[in-house]
């Protein structure tokens, strides 16, 4: 299981090069053209993995994470205890399906 997030500046461009109106993450968090890119990144990666590391499900988040914001330390790192608390029912959601 995995809660993604899309990098600002990637899906900017990714916006720019597909012609989609809106480069927002709550846009692009659900159009199927991301929703696809980001499937088959997600297929690609998996490819170099083990079974038991590889990701089964995804939710793609629709908000930008910022360093020194709830989600991530200044330092980029997660911040497990607040992720889980504020994401319980996306998460849940993701062992449901």
């Amino acid at each position: 299981m995995a809660l993604l997030t899309l990098d600002p500046d990637g899906a900017a461009q990714f916006a720019r090069e597909h012609s989609l109106p809106d480069a927002s993450a709550v846009a692009l968090s659900t159009d199927p053209l991301v929703l696809e890119a980001v499937a088959a990144a997600i297929d690609d990666a998996n490819t170099h993995l083990s079974r038991v590391e590889q990701i089964k499900r995804f939710k793609l988040l629709p908000v930008d994470w910022e360093p020194g914001g709830t989600e991530l330390t200044p330092t980029m790192k997660l911040k497990r205890k607040p992720i889980a608390a504020k994401y319980a029912e996306e998460i849940e959601a993701l062992y449901q399906a």
